[in-house]
């Protein structure tokens, strides 16, 4: 391949992934690749160009970068982030990273934390933000004057007013901006809105504490109440040791520079469709992999239950064959948003032990 400025032209004219890949490793080798794949970061737009007669790549590239509390480089390409998230597909590409999305952080393994902040102190109006764009007392003034139109522009009377709207009109508005798991991912898209979902889960806990029902109910009768609550939620989901013990082992034994989500951080997906956000046990973000660990009873395993048995402790009503159809329909779902779904029954792990199921989960993450 000769790789001159006719070569570059038709190249620009009759993009190739395979085409690019081959300039690429010819010229740029020292350059990242996509952090999931490896292979180019290759997008709709890229191309190369010719400057003071040396290559250099256009479009979106391993060049492209965010700056937010530091310089961020894309680095996954279009083929990984779609796999990823299929929606990126129908998205004005133009426009997918001129501002801070889930896409975003994705593509540029954003910290969502980091996202937040640089939103909030670009675009947000705050009092401090108005300070610092117009001082003191104006910002002040002009906080204040923001805050009085809010108050107005919130009310069914201006609602009516300037739209006609009735009382039933006024109250499903009101609705749309209720704090729910599918109007913060409207608003948000799927990864910053599950994660305020999440962030105003954590902030509700507070209800589900002794000091609450103490608070609410006096020191005695607050005791009584949070002890029958604990009750009614004593077969909630949680880790169970021997998970924990897999789990651990499995964290020393791969790379270290892999980022493990679980416990206290769980990856989850949200369903559209079904209007469900999945948690999976296990997740690591640089091979898009997740694990599963099904408790023998919890999931019903075929292998000890028939389809109409009722697995104990669970008196949700639910037999062996709704548990599997439950699950199925939540396996579907991750598989299509994972490279790879990793399910490990109790029983196999209790007959193999920890090593060899480790070894094992190893080979099939690898493989």
């Amino acid at each position: 391949m000769k790789t001159n400025k006719e070569f570059i032209e038709y190249f620009n004219k009759n993009k190739s992934k395979d085409i690019y890949r081959e300039i690429f490793n010819k010229y740029f080798l020292n350059e990242s690749k996509c952090r999931i794949c490896n292979d180019v970061i290759y997008y709709y737009d890229s191309t190369f160009t010719f400057k003071s007669n040396k290559i250099q790549p256009k479009g979106k590239s391993f060049l492209t970068t965010k700056n937010v509390d530091k310089v961020y480089h894309l680095s996954i390409c279009e083929d990984c982030l779609t796999i990823k998230y299929p929606e990126y597909s129908d998205k004005n590409k133009s426009r997918v990273f001129n501002q801070m999305n889930y896409l975003t952080e994705y593509a540029f393994d954003i910290n969502h934390e980091t996202a937040l902040k640089w939103m909030k102190d670009k675009y947000a109006i705050t009092e401090e933000n108005l300070i610092k764009k117009w001082g003191v007392d104006i910002g002040k003034e002009k906080w204040n004057e923001y805050r009085n139109k809010q108050a107005l522009t919130n009310t069914f009377e201006y609602k009516r007013d300037k739209y006609g709207w009735t009382e039933e009109e006024f109250k499903d508005y009101n609705k749309s901006r209720s704090v729910t798991i599918e109007n913060l991912i409207n608003r948000h898209g799927e990864e910053i809105g599950l994660k305020k979902w999440m962030d105003y889960c954590d902030r509700q806990k507070y209800t589900t504490t002794i000091e609450y029902f103490q608070e609410k109910h006096g020191i005695d009768k607050g005791k009584d109440v949070y002890d029958d609550f604990c009750k009614k939620r004593l077969f909630g989901a949680a880790y169970s040791k021997i998970s924990i013990d897999l789990f651990e082992n499995l964290i020393s034994r791969i790379n270290e520079n892999y980022r493990i989500y679980y416990k206290d951080n769980e990856w989850y997906s949200y369903d559209k469709d079904n209007k469900k956000y999945y948690l999976v046990d296990f997740y690591i973000r640089e091979l898009n992999i997740g694990i599963e660990f099904n408790g023998d009873i919890w999931h019903a395993n075929p292998k000890k239950y028939k389809p109409n048995d009722t697995p104990f402790p669970l008196d949700s009503g639910l037999n062996a064959k709704d548990i599997w159809e439950k699950d199925r329909i939540k396996n579907d779902f991750l598989r299509t948003k994972l490279n790879k779904l990793i399910i490990i029954w109790e029983d196999d792990l209790n007959k193999d032990g920890i090593d060899k199921t480790v070894d094992k989960i190893i080979k099939e993450i690898y493989e």
